[in-house]
């Protein structure tokens, strides 16, 4: 079943119940193994990279397909598992570290980068590179969902460092995608909401972000601003007369509505 049933979801819970259920069969390694490099579909190769990391770590051959798979998968959601198995179960080994950073800087998937990014940041805290990389991909990665994961890590693991707030800063302006300016503008406003600049900053943004509506599901910054103004700064002199202003005037009828509703409840 896990090689010749035509139907990938067969293969798949095939290769996951003998990786768990025959395990100590002699045939079920190489089993995994031949299906992690040639199944055809990447759901299937993705379950045995899983089960060969989690049940075959100290076997010879599972760190050399793992690191096959997260460079030259044809499939990214195939290498990005590979990332992240590699990240956690190899986290020791010294080839894992450099490796990280290469996935993270020249997988041609944003989302196997991102992953990467988001390894480097929770497993690798302490070491000197890791800050100064999360910041290079935070300002400097071409999509903008690499750009966030660095944003939303240096917030989280990096608060008290001097150089993080000013950073975030920048890129709750300048950044050239809006989500990734709403997720520093997240950040900032849960992390730093305490800090006497925060309040300024979040109003420039409920002013003045640019974000123009081009995708239904899209989550204007201005409304992210607005949401944080009205949790963490509800009695501030200014807020009422904003929210007053953005019921009528901002240009994005979503973020009139939230505006409209705040204010309704606060009657």
């Amino acid at each position: 079943r896990a090689q010749s049933d035509e139907n990938w979801n067969v293969r798949r819970a095939a290769v996951q119940e003998l990786a768990r259920g025959w395990h100590d069969d002699p045939d079920t390694l190489p089993y995994l193994k031949s299906r992690a490099q040639s199944d055809e579909n990447w759901n299937v190769r993705r379950a045995a990279v899983q089960e060969l990391a989690r049940g075959w770590h100290d076997d010879p051959d599972t760190l050399p397909i793992l690191k096959s798979r997260a460079q030259s998968d044809e499939n990214w959601n195939v290498r990005r598992a590979a990332v992240q198995e590699l990240a956690r179960g190899w986290h020791d080994d010294p080839d894992t570290l450099p490796y990280l950073k290469s996935r993270a800087q020249s997988d041609e998937s944003s989302i196997v980068r991102g992953a990467a990014v988001q390894e480097l940041a929770r497993g690798w805290h302490d070491d000197p590179d890791t800050l100064p990389y999360l910041k290079s991909r935070a300002q400097s990665d071409e999509n903008w969902d690499v750009r966030r994961a660095a944003v939303q890590e240096l917030a989280r693991g990096w608060h008290d460092d001097p150089d993080t707030l000013p950073y975030l800063k920048s890129r709750a302006q300048s950044d050239e995608n809006w989500d990734v300016r709403r997720a520093a503008v997240q950040e900032l406003a849960r992390g730093w909401h305490e800090e006497p600049t925060i309040f300024e900053l979040l109003l420039d943004r409920a002013l003045n972000d640019p974000f123009e509506r081009e995708q239904t599901r899209a989550t204007n910054p201005r409304e992210t601003a607005l949401e944080a103004i009205i949790k963490y700064y509800p009695d501030h002199p200014q807020t009422l007369q904003l929210f007053r202003d953005k019921a009528e005037n901002d240009p994005d009828e979503e973020v009139r509505e939230f505006a409209r509703r705040t204010l309704e409840r606060r009657r």
